[in-house]
């Protein structure tokens, strides 16, 4: 049986387009899908420029290729596709995750192909290596048989008659819980909670990453704050990143070389400004 493989460009508009099989459209401000019926699997890679609404419409494109293939003709591409890997292009080299899965996507796109019609390519026989699938242990019904043990029963209980009731109680009389005296609480007595010791250079530097974030907010409605393993900070707007920083020597903020880059220089001189306005407060 031939594997097929395809590629397309996932647009920001939600729309996928097949495209020539190759490395030249993997760019800073793109997101990619490979489909390989060879390794069951499906690739989405994003540029390090993508953001994060163009990144979550390309993940939806790609989770409904994963889902139904893709139709040439009569036919399905990718009908089988078992998994799908998604790539940040930022995080290649820093987290294993992503730089594994992104070699396999290079060592890929490095393998002789023949090109077919409708931008489809198959692999030749010789460079095509099987696809390593674990196999599946079918799990059979366990019958477990039951043994019966002699039951000893217990000794029947004698019954007691209960005297009948001399009144019966209406439903206006009090009982006996309906007395005005509070009854006997079981609950121990409550124990000072201990004083949380929080250090003012702590307060300072939760201080002035508060403050990167407010200065920000006022020239973006809608803004994505994540902290990476390495400790950085990385703000993201709708079309793109817009900063990253760490904080050195304690509590001062330090910028990547990268940061505002694609953003107003005025709007990045009123953050600025703003942070260094709040930072006067501690």
């Amino acid at each position: 049986m031939t594997d097929f493989a395809l590629m397309f460009n996932a647009r920001p508009g939600g729309e996928i387009f097949p495209i020539k099989w190759g490395k030249d459209y993997f760019l800073p401000d793109t997101s990619i899908i490979v489909l390989d019926e060879s390794s069951e699997s499906l690739y989405l890679w994003h540029g390090v420029q993508q953001g994060l609404v163009a990144r979550r419409t390309a993940l939806r494109q790609a989770e409904s290729l994963k889902g139904h293939g893709y139709t040439v003709g009569r036919s399905i591409i990718g009908r089988d596709i078992k998994v799908l890997k998604e790539i940040d292009a930022r995080k290649v080299g820093k987290v294993p995750d992503d730089t594994q899965m992104n070699e396999e996507l290079l060592a890929l796109l490095d393998r002789k192909f023949t090109e077919l019609d409708n931008f489809i390519v198959t692999f030749q026989a010789s460079a095509v290596s099987p696809a390593v699938v674990a196999p599946k242990v079918k799990t059979k019904p366990v019958t477990t048989h039951a043994v019966s043990k002699p039951v000893s029963k217990p000794a029947p209980t004698p019954t007691v008659s209960k005297p009948a009731p001399t009144s019966v109680k209406s439903a206006n009389t009090a009982s006996e819980y309906d007395e005005a005296e509070p009854l006997p609480s079981i609950k121990p007595a409550a124990k000072p909670i201990p004083a949380i010791q929080v250090s003012k250079a702590s307060l300072a530097t939760n201080a002035k990453i508060a403050f990167v974030f407010s200065a920000i907010l006022e020239h973006f409605d809608d803004i994505w704050i994540s902290k990476k393993k390495d400790g950085n900070y990385s703000v993201e707007e709708m079309d793109g990143p817009i900063c990253t920083f760490q904080l050195k020597e304690g509590s001062k903020i330090n910028f990547s070389a990268n940061s505002f880059n694609r953003i107003d220089p005025k709007i990045k001189t009123a953050i600025q400004k703003k942070f260094i306005e709040l930072s006067k407060l501690i």
